[in-house]
């Protein structure tokens, strides 16, 4: 009878052992990546999409990293210049068929380190990424209004 009993109830306690054992490992790599792993993005040389630090710890290439909080772009190369500020006072982004993005009060906080500073490409990219929306399939198409430091209002392409 118990020899039954632990024939028909062993594995199934041995699996459950396991599979509360593996979810507890999963929750606590979960947690150390959350809260011990910086979270940035690398943009690679002639590549648009860039690469994040959660799943790529090692990349060659990079054109620019970018820390997400705060978002700082900082070039590889001039790691030893001082933080600098966007010369730009407004962003507007215009998406065909949708409605367009004021995007005035985050670039406000964005800052770089480096000799020049980002693409738009990239400010949108960085954007898009932390709102959780994609537009890589019409990069192309997006035209953007920038209001410079001197009050200047210029539209551009977005890869221009």
């Amino acid at each position: 009878m118990i020899r039954g009993l632990i024939f028909n109830w062993g594995p199934w306690l041995i699996n459950k052992t396991l599979s509360i054992f593996t979810m507890g490992q999963n929750l606590i790599k979960a947690i150390y990546k959350e809260l011990a792993v910086k979270k940035q993005i690398f943009f690679i040389k002639n590549n648009q999409i860039p690469l994040s630090s959660e799943i790529f710890s090692e990349v060659t290439g990079v054109r620019w990293r970018c820390s997400l909080d705060p978002v700082i772009f900082i070039d590889p190369v001039y790691l030893t210049l001082k933080e600098q500020h966007l010369p730009y006072l407004g962003l507007t982004v215009k998406i065909p068929g949708e409605q367009d993005l004021d995007l005035s009060s985050w670039i406000n906080d964005i800052r770089y380190i480096g000799s020049k500073e980002p693409s738009l490409s990239d400010i949108f990219i960085v954007w898009c990424y932390q709102h959780g929306v994609s537009y890589f399939h019409c990069l192309d198409q997006i035209i953007v209004e920038i209001i410079d430091e001197m009050g200047d209002t210029i539209v551009k392409g977005l890869n221009e």
